[in-house]
């Protein structure tokens, strides 16, 4: 929930209209629970002061701050003095839950149970495995199939767990699963007519709203999490502006007449202008917004970079050396990648920038703002850089708009599209020669070239993160296809290298007027052309047709230059060994549920995988495994 959680931590988060612990402590006085204990760790403060609010209403509060992350487990031994010899409930507090209590009751009840825990059988990602009403297993080799559920963070528990908590930082699984081995029974509960889910992210955040009103509508489970003063706020909204879908406004909201909202939700404060589009937003305290807002969750500058609020340095810094009021600036984050960089996007009034921030996980992340420079230097189209500390791991780049060569793709628009990767590839060909002679002549500091190494790495890679999960192949297959893509890899290793982008695909091609503009060159180092040009050619995002890949490579050769062409045979390989690299990815990242978008791209890899495989003949091992996973539309 970045950044909104760096200001409000999630438990006191709006869920229409309310903070998502208050319905927790209204769910609970409604079971008759008296007494509460919270456990306190990030900014404590906005929680303390909703208890102290709440007065002597049920149930009464006991805080616990935890310094230190100790874990549900180690959480429990620092609380056992207020836990007492009686079954007691713990909750998470960051889920959205409407249910009766009666079934895990029941269920805690019976002999031998140390804990009854409420599951899910449809919802979340199904990693506990129940037979008979008992756990068998908290972590699934076969998560999502019949016979598994998700744990709800909502268990009844046993007193006598606490002998099974080990000292320091520990789960409470942990002790579950000590508690089995010694022959107690964990139960599992499906709750009939309830109402679950996860609100941690902007999409569960989102989702529940949505759900949430439309239950109330009906009188199901869940909709009397949205109470008569929210209808009542929503109602009159709806008489003022348009809104497709809801709007949960909290209080000193001001939305001006021709606003276009859909599925948005306002903290208080928020004030939205007339030529706003917010499309599945989440608009933070205080935070003003014009124009398209199109990613999930905004938050003003004010309370996160205002001095002495050490939760987020990097943005304080950003908008002092770009002299921008943090009280009248957004912050907008982009959705997680797989890099271990975080984009922000900065807009103060009709300015725009872009925050980049970074670890030194990979060591390419820090060369960023310096590539930017020397590219920029030759002419080459990249953003310019607008504020660089190292020191402290964050940039500030141009903010080239959202507009992608892949969305163009997408719209249809073909003619347009055909130009535009013309242009992008005078460019290449500029960046093959002139940049690579400049980098050598430079020294320019790169991360290592391509070499034998690189090349196994991501043939194991696709190996690790594609081919063993979905194909499951005998260990002969693995050894078969390693050596394919070896030897295809040792024709690539023998071409000149050059200086290329690494990861050149229409997503890090951004249309800024009428000019293509690169991003994401970080990984820049010398290699063979025909790693960028499979990149870009071959690429799952837009899937080209196949002549058009062809007259394009023709074109680029035309333009080569002192480089001399890139051939058919080599073009071919280097597109089996990028489509490779490109699915390990896509199924890493896809099984992360940040990152599970990245899922959807795997069909159309396999696709133009194939492709590349027919036309290269290199791999005839690989080709036959993969043939097993073809799509209708790919045969």
């Amino acid at each position: 929930m970045l950044p909104l959680s760096l200001d409000t931590p999630k438990p006191m988060m709006p869920l229409w209209g309310r903070p998502i612990l208050g319905h927790i402590f209204d769910l609970l006085a409604r079971w008759g629970v008296e007494e509460a204990c919270l456990n306190l760790h990030h900014h404590p403060g906005p929680i303390c002061e909703f208890v102290r609010r709440r007065g002597r209403a049920l149930p009464r509060v006991t805080l616990i701050l935890e310094p230190e992350i100790l874990g549900t487990g180690g959480t429990l031994r620092k609380a056992a003095w207020f836990l007492g010899d009686r079954p007691f409930w713990i909750i998470n507090a960051d889920i959205a839950a409407d249910l009766d209590p009666e079934p895990l009751v029941r269920a805690a009840a019976k002999p031998g149970v140390a804990a009854a825990l409420w599951l899910h059988p449809e919802r979340g990602p199904r990693t506990v495995e129940m037979e008979a009403g008992r756990i068998a297993r908290f972590v699934s080799s076969r998560p999502g199939t019949r016979g598994t559920y998700t744990f709800c963070g909502l268990h009844l528990v046993s007193p006598e767990i606490l002998r099974w908590v080990p000292p320091g930082f520990s789960s409470i699984i942990t002790a579950y699963q000590a508690a089995l081995r010694a022959g107690r029974t964990v139960a599992g509960v499906c709750v009939p007519d309830s109402y679950w889910l996860d609100i941690g992210t902007p999409d569960g955040y989102l989702q529940a709203h949505r759900e949430i009103l439309a239950r109330h509508r009906t009188r199901e489970p869940g909709g009397r999490l949205l109470d008569k003063a929210a209808w009542r706020t929503l109602v009159r909204w709806k008489r003022r502006i348009h809104i497709n879908g809801f709007l949960a406004a909290g209080r000193e909201v001001r939305i001006e007449r021709g606003a276009r909202l859909t599925d948005a939700v306002l903290w208080d404060g928020a004030q939205v202008a007339a030529d706003a589009v917010i499309e599945r937003g989440i608009i933070g305290t205080g935070c003003s917004v014009g124009g398209r807002v199109p990613r999930l969750a905004v938050q003003s500058a004010f309370s996160l970079a205002r001095p002495g609020n050490p939760s987020d340095v990097a943005l304080a810094l950003a908008l002092r050396q770009l002299g921008w009021p943090a009280g009248e600036t957004a912050v907008i984050p982009f959705e997680p990648r797989g890099s271990a960089r975080f984009f922000t996007r900065l807009q103060y009034r009709d300015q725009r920038a872009i925050l980049v921030r970074y670890s030194l996980d990979r060591e390419e992340n820090g060369l960023y703002a310096g590539h930017a420079r020397f590219l920029a230097s030759l002419g080459l189209p990249v953003p310019a850089v607008l504020a660089d500390a190292p020191a402290h791991r964050f940039a500030v780049l141009q903010d080239l708009g959202d507009r992608s060569l892949q969305a163009l793709c997408e719209e249809g628009a073909s003619r347009r599209a055909a130009q535009v990767y013309r242009s992008v590839l005078v460019s290449l060909a500029r960046w093959h020669g002139v940049a690579a002679r400049a980098a050598r002549r430079m020294r320019l500091s790169l991360v290592p070239p391509f070499s034998p190494d690189l090349y196994r790495w991501e043939r194991e890679f696709f190996v690790r993160h594609f081919l063993v999960p979905r194909v499951a192949p005998a260990a002969s297959d693995c050894d078969a296809v390693l050596r394919e893509l070896a030897a295809a890899a040792d024709a690539l290793g023998a071409a000149p290298a050059v200086l290329v982008h690494r990861d050149l695909q229409s997503s890090n091609i951004l249309l800024c007027g009428a000019r293509p503009y690169f991003i994401d060159f970080q990984g820049m180092r010398f290699g063979p052309a025909a790693y960028d040009l499979a990149s870009l050619l071959c690429d799952p995002y837009v899937e080209l047709a196949e002549d058009l890949v062809e007259d394009l490579l023709r074109f680029y050769n035309r333009r080569a230059g002192a480089l001399g062409p890139v051939s058919a045979e080599i073009f071919w390989l280097a597109a089996v060994e990028r489509l490779a690299q490109a699915l390990g990815a896509y199924g890493r990242l896809g099984a992360n549920p940040d990152t599970a978008r990245f899922g959807r791209y795997v069909e159309p890899g396999l696709r133009m995988m194939r492709r590349a495989l027919d036309r290269s003949r290199a791999c005839p091992r690989l080709a036959a495994l993969l043939q097993a996973l073809a799509s209708p539309a790919g045969r």
